[in-house]
C-alpha cells in the first residue's frame, strides 16, 4: 500500500507530464538564463546569530492548513527582515497549497536566498526551479536512487546551485555521501508518516563526525531557542523551521528568538 510521500511524488509525475507539454524544456532553460544571479548561501554562523531558514507553507497532508490567511510574500517579508538566513518555499499544490508563482514573486522583492521546497526527480525540475527564481533546492534521498540523486545535484552545479539533500536514516545519508553532497539536511519528520523525532538527527549526526566540507541542516520539529543551542553544539550549522513558525502567534519575536536576538518564548 502507497505511503503518503510515495502519493506526493506520483501525482507529481502526473503534474510534470502536463507541465512539460505547457512550458517545454527549452522555453525553460531561456527563462533560466534570463533570471537574475543565483544569491550565495550563509549558513554557517560567524557570530551574529543562529542561521534559520524559514519556511512558507500553506499545508501540510499531516496537519491541514497551518494558518487562516496566508499571504506568502507578507510573510517572506517578514521572515527576511526579521533576521532569517534564507527562506524555504514550498511549491507542491495539491497537499502543500504552494506554487511555484509564489516562489517567482518573492525572487523579485526578497534579499534573502529561496530554497524551492518541492518532490523533485527530474531535470526538467531543477532547470524549472532555477527559471522561477530559486537559488538552491531539495532533493528526498528516500525516494532518489544513489545516481539520480547524484546526476540532479550536479545538474544544479551547472547551473550555479546548491542541492539540499535531504536525509531521515543511515542509507539516506549514504546516498548523500556518495553524491557527494555539501548542504546536507537530517529530517526529524518521517515522510510517510509524519511523524517527528529530534532523536533521528542526534543519531545521524554521529555519521558526519570527522567529515570536513559540510553544512548542516537541521530540520522539522524545532521548537525552542534551547533545541538550536543544543544541536548546535552536536555541530549543526542552519535550521530549517516551518511550523513552529507558521503557527506563531508573533512570528517577528519567534523568528528573533530563535536566531538568538530575541527574547526566550514558552515553545508552541
Amino acid at each position: 500500500m502507497a505511503n503518503i510521500l510515495d502519493k506526493i511524488f506520483e501525482s507529481k509525475k502526473e503534474e510534470l507530464a502536463s507541465t512539460q507539454r505547457d512550458i517545454p524544456l527549452a522555453e525553460l532553460k531561456g527563462r533560466a538564463r534570463d533570471q537574475r544571479p543565483v544569491k550565495p548561501l550563509a549558513l554557517i554562523a560567524a557570530g551574529e546569530g543562529s542561521r534559520i531558514i524559514a519556511e512558507i507553507k500553506r499545508r501540510t497532508p499531516f496537519k491541514g492548513d497551518l494558518v487562516e490567511q496566508f499571504d506568502p510574500m507578507k510573510i517572506a517579508e517578514t521572515y527576511a527582515h526579521n533576521g532569517a538566513a534564507a527562506i524555504s518555499m514550498l511549491t507542491e499544490s495539491k497537499f502543500f497549497g504552494g506554487s511555484l508563482e509564489y516562489l517567482s514573486a518573492a525572487s523579485k522583492k526578497i534579499s534573502i536566498p529561496l530554497l524551492r521546497k518541492d518532490f523533485i526527480f527530474s531535470d526538467y525540475q531543477v532547470h524549472e526551479s532555477r527559471a522561477f527564481g530559486a537559488d538552491f533546492y531539495l532533493l528526498i534521498a528516500t525516494s532518489l536512487d544513489k545516481n539520480q540523486l547524484k546526476d540532479l545535484l550536479h545538474l544544479g552545479e551547472e547551473l550555479g546551485m546548491t542541492a539540499l539533500v535531504e536525509s531521515h536514516d543511515e542509507k539516506d545519508m549514504e546516498k548523500a555521501f556518495y553524491a557527494e553532497a555539501t548542504l546536507l539536511g537530517i529530517n526529524n519528520r518521517d515522510l510517510t508518516s509524519g511523524k517527528t523525532d529530534l532523536n533521528i538527527a542526534r543519531r545521524l549526526l554521529k555519521m558526519t563526525q570527522g567529515m570536513t566540507g559540510l553544512t548542516l541542516v537541521c530540520e522539522s520539529g524545532i521548537q525552542s531557542r534551547e533545541e538550536i543551542v543544543e544541536f548546535e553544539q552536536l555541530g549543526m550549522h542552519a535550521f530549517l523551521i516551518g511550523e513552529t513558525l507558521m503557527k506563531a502567534n508573533n512570528v517577528p519575536d519567534k523568528l528573533q528568538e530563535l536566531t538568538g536576538h530575541g527574547k526566550t518564548q514558552p515553545a508552541d
